[in-house]
């Protein structure tokens, strides 16, 4: 049988043992849970990040809601009428991404391209491909816009040539032709014949997302982060389109912010940064509320009234207003992405200009702004895992009367920002990454209490064990006399 002085060793020493370990771990355990995410998401072609993000598993939906204008008729008649839409939609389309020609870089960025493609959802649209939309013809605005500082004689002659092809303003097409397929229009197939042109025409039809169905090289090329020297800037842009500058001067013009996939753990910070090639520019949330989504606990950064400001309210962001290419610039609210659209007077709002100054949104009859067409973003705050995205964006256009196209100048008002469609993109995390990221976050906060729990344990084994020798002390024999009283010493001889 074991010694009650063997069994008070192995328990004070197991215990000491677990007391050492536990309160290690307590004080250790956020740096391992650190450094192991950081292994995970650092991206690379073994890293458990690296699938997700080559190709998002998780269901996106895009939908699109198009402006019909309806007094079409009042307007050609002369009549001094507010233009008048009607919303149409939403056509869902379900969305795919996929990263391709994948190339891996010694400063720790990785360089790719983005394949997107869209799938019309009939069951969760409200109409079909073939609704007729009728709008602003884009192809005579954009003609408009980009000859109003050319000499007169021209701009009659382009005005001219243009009537030739078309009546008026307006154009009808389906939804279908506005969107993926393209609408073919004469002065596509003669501006070829003609490169010496002011301006370059780079496609054979028009529509908002022509050709971009399947492409490879639409989105650009983009050269991101992996996070493998510094954690903090995984998944940041660091070049698009062969260049760390887009098309605004100064500050407007850096690339920076995330594309949205990756996100290094924010922990609250006060702002987040998404870099957005579809407008050529980055968009800034400030935090917002917290919010939870399939259970997971989240913070929400949403945008204010800065993110398309031009100055009027915020003085650093004047640099979207180039004054050299636009001396009339719009109030806050819409930004011109005309450089970034192939010289269109494209401008981009909230959807229904919500949040915008109201001068150009008076102009307009048919239009309902609410807090619910915004911006937002969604983290985990340990982890960096998007809980939900919804961008919503409105695509304008710019008429402004132009001296010499009268083609261009049939709407009563001189100046005024007609919506064409606005679009919700959003994703948001299902069930099954949900389940994963509350193991690794129940994988956080849970291992603390069973560290303390190895801590307490250890202190009771110590205890039993100081216990144990203290009672063995106790019950063991007194030591021996020197001498036993019942002898008696013999006498030397």
């Amino acid at each position: 049988m074991v010694s009650l002085a063997m069994k008070s060793g192995l328990l004070m020493g197991f215990g000491a043992v677990f007391v050492v370990v536990g309160a290690i771990m307590v004080v250790y355990w956020p740096s391992i849970f650190l450094n192991q995410l950081q292994k995970m998401m650092t991206l690379s072609p073994t890293s458990t990040s690296y699938g997700i993000w080559r190709q998002i598993p998780i269901p996106m939906y895009l939908e699109c809601y198009m402006y019909n204008i309806t007094n079409v008729d009042e307007i050609l008649a002369g009549k001094n009428v507010t233009l008048k839409v009607e919303q149409l939609g939403p056509y869902v389309y379900r969305e795919s991404h996929s990263k391709v020609n994948i190339t891996w870089n010694d400063n720790s960025t990785v360089t790719f391209y983005n394949e997107r493609w869209w799938h019309f959802q009939p069951e969760l649209s409200n109409g079909s491909l073939s609704d007729n939309i009728t709008s602003i013809n884009p192809i005579v605005a954009t003609v408009a816009y980009i000859l109003r500082h050319q000499p007169i004689f021209l701009r009659v002659a382009v005005d001219v040539f243009m009537r030739m092809y078309h009546e008026n303003l307006f154009l009808t097409a389906n939804v279908s032709s506005w969107l993926y397929d393209g609408i073919e229009d004469p002065l596509f197939d003669i501006a070829a014949h003609f490169p010496d042109l002011p301006f370059a025409i780079p496609f054979d039809k028009f529509g908002w997302f022509y050709s971009r169905n399947g492409s490879q090289e639409y989105d650009g090329v983009f050269v991101i982060n992996t996070g493998a020297s510094d954690f903090s800037q995984l998944g940041n842009v660091e070049m698009w389109r062969n260049s760390n500058r887009t098309t605004y001067r100064d500050e407007c013009g850096e690339v920076r912010g995330s594309t949205g996939e990756l996100w290094a753990p924010e922990l609250g910070q006060p702002e987040v940064t998404i870099f957005a090639p579809d407008i050529c520019t980055y968009l800034t949330l400030p935090i917002n509320k917290p919010i939870t989504v399939e259970g997971i606990e989240g913070m929400q950064y949403a945008a204010n009234d800065s993110i398309f400001d031009n100055g009027y309210r915020y003085p650093r962001k004047a640099c979207y207003c180039d004054e050299i290419r636009d001396e009339n610039c719009l109030p806050s609210g819409a930004l011109n992405v005309s450089s970034c659209r192939f010289g269109a007077p494209a401008f981009v709002t909230l959807p229904h200009f919500t949040g915008m100054d109201p001068y150009y949104a008076n102009k307009i009859d048919g239009l309902k702004p609410s807090d619910e067409y915004n911006f937002e973003l969604a983290l985990e705050m340990y982890t960096g895992m998007p809980l939900l995205v919804e961008a919503q964006l409105q695509i304008n256009l710019l008429l402004r009367h132009v001296p010499g196209i009268s083609l261009n100048n049939q709407l009563p008002d001189a100046d005024i920002l007609v919506p064409m469609f606005w679009f919700r993109q959003e994703v948001r995390i299902n069930e099954e990454y949900a389940r994963l990221a509350r193991f690794a976050l129940n994988l956080r906060d849970g291992m603390p209490y069973g560290f303390y729990a190895l801590t307490a344990i250890g202190i009771l084994l110590l205890v039993f064990g100081i216990v144990f020798l203290v009672r063995n002390l106790l019950k063991s024999p007194a030591t021996a006399p020197i001498l036993n009283e019942t002898t008696v010493p013999e006498e030397t001889q």
